[in-house]
């Protein structure tokens, strides 16, 4: 089985390759609709039919890319104007005090963004470097820190170009559009070698309702799963699940 793997918040999911019509750039040009749905984000044409749209960050992680963005651009903002107070506190003396609360966050901070985590990764060293040597004056590298703060937040706002792959169930129309952070790779999966949920939810734990009713197994990638997503399971009545799509356009 072929299927294509795409980012959505820490996870990566699977979708069959034969249940995807085509990918595109969320632009943010849906139409909104009144609805009581927390996934649901608006209608979008695809070939002149109206598809409802849905943050898959939100059924899988309850909170959105965008979201989850902005906190962490939020925390950087405050770190950084915790580092500069600490620096303004510390103005002509001879021997600093440790900034605690900042140095536990700069070790505590890790992100499966790597070019992130290498951007925190080398701020953290430099305050280590102002602390261990009382340089707080020293203006270069007060200056780096804040640079690298920067960094973090421009490289999250641009680097964040999310993707709505839209669906189908019959090979040719659409049924729903999923919001995804972005697209990974393709991959060949033998049958034998997805496994199931069952070994899993059998420990004492339930998947909400959503969750549950788009996860149908897990793929292997190294050190980690994929969780397979079908979207002919979400929101569709009277469809099985292992009904056979015969042809996609990518």
């Amino acid at each position: 089985m072929d299927f294509v793997n795409f980012e959505v918040g820490s996870k990566t999911v699977s979708l069959a390759i034969l249940n995807i019509l085509l990918t595109e750039q969320y632009r943010e040009n849906l139409t909104e609709m009144p609805n009581h749905n927390p996934n649901f984000m608006g209608i979008k044409d695809f070939m002149n039919i109206p598809v409802p749209i849905f943050d898959l960050g939100k059924i899988l992680n309850h909170c959105s890319t965008k979201d989850k963005n902005t906190q962490t651009v939020n925390q950087f903002l405050e770190q950084k104007n915790i580092f500069n107070q600490w620096l303004l506190s510390n103005k002509g003396n001879n021997v600093l005090t440790k900034p605690h609360a900042l140095l536990k966050w700069l070790n505590n901070f890790t992100s499966s963004d790597e070019d992130l985590a290498s951007i925190m990764s080398k701020a953290k060293l430099i305050v280590e470097q102002i602390v261990s040597k009382n340089i707080a004056e020293d203006n270069k590298l007060n200056s780096k820190v804040n640079q690298l703060f920067e960094n973090a937040i421009e490289h999250i706002e641009y680097s964040y170009k999310p993707i709505i792959v839209f669906t189908t169930i019959n090979g040719s129309a659409p049924h729903i559009g999923l919001l995804v952070d972005k697209v990974e790779d393709n991959i060949h999966v033998n049958e034998s070698d997805i496994k199931s949920l069952d070994k899993v939810t059998t420990v004492g734990f339930e998947l909400d309702n959503d969750t549950k009713a788009i996860l149908k197994g897990l793929i292997q990638l190294g050190d980690k799963h994929s969780l397979i997503i079908d979207p002919a399971s979400l929101f569709t009545k009277g469809i099985k699940s292992d009904e056979v799509q015969t042809e996609a356009v990518v």
